[in-house]
């Protein structure tokens, strides 16, 4: 897996617009990509999307957002992590925990005084919620009600997710 993470402007919509999501599961991570992309043109300054390659292939899509953007249930100082999609006919081949680390790698790099990520994850999104522990984050203990129903707070120290965990897949850094 030669996996990269490059930034994406807020009018590159459609070099994402062809990931497949689960309709299904679709809300949980922001809805469709148009919404996504209208709610980051709509929102305050600092919000950093991504795109994943594996090659030259698109797989996946991350958001970090940090200060005047971050959500009202994150702590001051941290960066979050959000609207994770990797293509449905991709999954289970370590592209999520790869662009969780990779978004980690490039925050520890470009904001030094981070130290901390978090992330929310719908209560019954279980997937997401082992995909989140298997990378290295921890549920707080903290359950909010977000957009699409109750959401429990994740968080982990920048370092940790920056490096393997144990079973997961190797990606190269940024």
């Amino acid at each position: 897996m030669a996996v990269s993470l490059h930034l994406l402007g807020l009018d590159d919509e459609a070099v994402v617009a062809g990931i497949a999501v689960d309709p299904d599961k679709e809300s949980y991570s922001g809805g469709p990509i148009g919404d996504v992309f209208n709610q980051l043109r709509a929102s305050p300054p600092r919000q950093i999307p991504f795109v994943l390659f594996d090659g030259d292939r698109i797989v996946g899509f991350i958001v970090a957002r940090e200060e005047a953007a971050l959500p009202v249930w994150a702590d001051k100082g941290c960066m979050t992590l959000n609207n994770l999609r990797i293509d449905t006919r991709l999954q289970g081949r370590g592209y999520g925990k790869a662009a969780i680390r990779l978004a980690a790698q490039w925050i520890a790099r470009e904001r030094p005084a981070v130290t901390h990520v978090m992330s929310s994850v719908n209560v019954a999104n279980l997937a997401a919620f082992n995909l989140n522990v298997a990378c290295g984050l921890t549920p707080t203990g903290r359950v909010v009600e977000g957009r699409i129903g109750r959401q429990r707070i994740m968080i982990a120290p920048i370092e940790r997710l920056c490096s393997d965990q144990p079973g997961s897949t190797s990606t190269r850094s940024l």
